[in-house]
C-alpha cells in the first residue's frame, strides 16, 4: 500500500494520497452495504422506536420510552428529527453512525499502529455482517458505538500527550454513549481500567475523569426507576441468561459471522468457534512477539485496546449475576472493532506485503458477497396484504399488539394494545367498529381470540377481528 522506505515522521505525499483513496474507497463500500437494503420491512424493534420517537409531546415521549423502552432517550431524540413519510428514513441514523464508525476507527488507529493497519480493521468493520445488520436497526448500538470509538480516540491521544481538548472530547463521546446505551458504562469503566493499569494518562486524571461521565445519567434515574416501574404490565422482563458455552458460542460465531452464524446450525457453529479460537490464539502470538519488538506508543495502543476489550467482556458476562441481561450479542458490538484493531495489527507486523493483500482481498469479497445477499431481500413478513385488508374494512378504533402496524396502517391511527400479551387490552370498549390486527408470528405473544358476534381471518402473518 504504501512505501516502507521513509524517513522517520515522515509521511511521502504519494502514500498519503494513497491513504485517503483507500479511506474514501472503504468508506463508500459501508455506505453502500448499510444502504443497499435501507428500505427494508420493519423488524419489532424498529416500530417500537418509531412509537417512541414520533410521541407529539414530551410528556408523552417520556410515558412511552417507560412503557415500552429500556433503554436511554438520546437516539429516539435524533430519529425525532427524521421525516416519516418512509420507513427508511428511521434506519438512517444508525446507517449514518455505523460509516462514521469505520472513519473514525481509522484514525484512533493511524497514529499508534500506523496506517496499513488502521485501513485494515477499517475495512473489517465497514464489511462486517454483523455491523452491518445492526447498521440497519432503528436502535442505539451504532451510535453507542461511535461514541465508544471517539472514547477510545481520546485516551489514544491523551496516551501521548494530555490536553484539555482531548479530555473534552473523552468525556463528551462518554455521556453521548451512556445515554445511547446504558451498558457503555462497563466500556468506559474498563477503558478507565486498563488505562489506570497502564499508567497513562496520568492515574489521577484518570481516575477522576475516566469515570466521570457515569455522572451524567443521575438526572435520568428517575425515568429509569418509572421504567422498572412498567415491567410486566406493558413490556415484558428481560429473561436471565447466566454466560455458558452455548451463550459464549452464539455470541461469538454471530459478532464474527452475522446474526445467525455462518451455518444457523449448532453442529456448524461450534465449528466455527473452533475457528474462531484457533485465529485468536495466532493472533495473541504474533502480537505477543511483535509487542518486544515494536515502539512503546504501538505496545501501549495494543495494550490499551486489548485490555479494554477483555474487561468490557468479563463486565458484560457478570452482568447477569445482579439480573441484567447483557451476555449477548446484542450488547457487545463493540467488541467487532476492538478485534478488528488487533486482528489488523497482528497481520501488518508480519512484516510481509501478502497477508495483508490477501486480507484485504478476502475482506472485499466478504463485502461483495454481502452486497449481493442484502440488495432486494426482505427478512420481515409485508404488511401490505394486511394494510389493504384493514382499509377495505372501514373500521373506527384498531388495535394492535404489534408496533410495526402503528406505522404501516398508521393512515387509521391504530393504538398499540396488549404487547406480548401483557394486560387485559381495550378490545371490550374500543369503540366498534373495532378491527383489531394481531401478530400470528410475534415470539412473545399469541392473537386474542375473537368475541362473539366477531368475524376474524388470517392475512399473511396477521390475525384481523372485526368487533361491530
Amino acid at each position: 500500500m504504501w512505501s516502507a522506505r521513509r524517513r522517520p515522521g515522515v509521511v511521502p505525499a504519494r502514500a498519503l494520497l494513497d491513504a485517503r483513496i483507500f479511506l474514501a474507497a472503504i468508506v463508500v463500500l459501508a455506505v453502500a452495504l448499510r444502504f443497499v437494503a435501507i428500505g427494508q420491512r420493519w423488524g419489532t424493534d424498529d416500530g417500537y422506536s418509531y412509537l417512541v420517537a414520533t410521541s407529539p409531546t414530551i410528556h408523552v415521549f417520556l410515558a412511552r420510552l417507560a412503557a415500552y423502552e429500556n433503554t436511554p432517550p438520546l437516539f429516539y431524540m435524533l430519529l425525532a428529527l427524521m421525516p416519516t413519510d418512509h420507513s427508511a428514513w428511521m434506519l438512517v441514523p444508525a446507517a449514518v453512525a455505523g460509516v462514521l464508525a469505520c472513519v473514525v476507527l481509522y484514525y484512533a488507529l493511524r497514529a499508534p499502529l500506523g496506517r496499513e493497519a488502521a485501513m485494515i480493521a477499517a475495512l473489517a468493520l465497514a464489511v462486517s455482517p454483523f455491523q452491518v445488520s445492526y447498521s440497519n436497526l432503528s436502535r442505539a448500538f451504532m451510535l453507542a458505538d461511535l461514541s465508544l470509538l471517539v472514547a477510545l480516540w481520546a485516551v489514544l491521544r491523551l496516551s501521548e500527550r494530555e490536553s484539555r481538548r482531548w479530555w473534552v472530547v473523552y468525556l463528551l463521546a462518554g455521556v453521548i454513549a451512556l445515554y445511547s446505551e446504558y451498558d457503555s458504562a462497563i466500556f468506559l469503566l474498563a477503558l478507565t481500567a486498563t488505562a489506570l493499569w497502564l499508567g497513562v494518562p496520568n492515574r489521577r486524571r484518570m481516575a477522576v475523569l475516566g469515570p466521570l461521565p457515569l455522572l451524567a445519567i443521575i438526572p435520568w434515574i428517575p425515568q429509569i426507576v418509572r421504567g422498572e416501574h412498567a415491567v410486566g404490565k406493558t413490556k415484558y422482563a428481560t429473561p436471565f441468561s447466566a454466560p455458558s458455552p452455548d451463550t459464549l458460542r452464539e455470541a461469538t460465531v454471530s459478532l464474527v459471522f452475522g446474526a445467525n452464524g455462518g451455518t444457523g446450525r449448532a453442529a456448524g457453529q461450534w465449528l466455527e468457534l473452533g475457528v474462531v479460537a484457533v485465529l485468536a490464539l495466532v493472533v495473541a502470538i504474533a502480537l505477543r512477539r511483535a509487542i518486544a519488538a515494536r515502539g512503546k506508543r504501538w505496545r501501549h495502543a495494543i495494550l490499551l485496546i486489548a485490555g479494554t476489550g477483555a474487561f468490557t467482556l468479563i463486565g458484560h458476562a457478570v452482568a447477569p449475576a445482579a439480573g441484567v441481561q447483557l451476555f449477548t450479542y446484542r450488547y457487545l458490538t463493540i467488541m467487532i472493532p476492538l478485534v478488528a484493531a488487533l486482528v489488523a495489527a497482528a497481520i501488518v507486523c508480519s512484516g510481509r506485503r501478502w497477508p495483508i493483500v490477501a486480507t484485504s482481498v478476502v475482506l472485499v469479497a466478504v463485502g461483495a458477497v454481502d452486497f449481493a445477499r442484502r440488495y432486494h431481500h426482505q427478512w420481515e413478513p409485508n404488511l401490505r396484504p394486511a394494510r389493504l385488508a384493514a382499509l377495505a374494512l372501514h373500521p373506527r378504533t384498531v388495535l394492535t399488539d404489534n408496533p410495526d402496524v402503528v406505522y404501516y396502517l398508521k393512515s387509521l391511527h391504530p393504538q398499540l394494545d396488549r404487547p406480548f400479551n401483557l394486560g387485559p387490552g381495550r378490545a371490550q370498549t374500543c369503540v366498534r367498529p373495532c378491527l383489531i390486527v394481531d401478530d400470528a408470528t410475534s415470539e412473545f405473544g399469541t392473537p386474542r381470540p375473537p368475541v362473539a358476534g366477531a368475524t376474524s381471518t388470517t392475512v399473511g402473518s396477521f390475525v384481523l377481528t372485526l368487533e361491530r
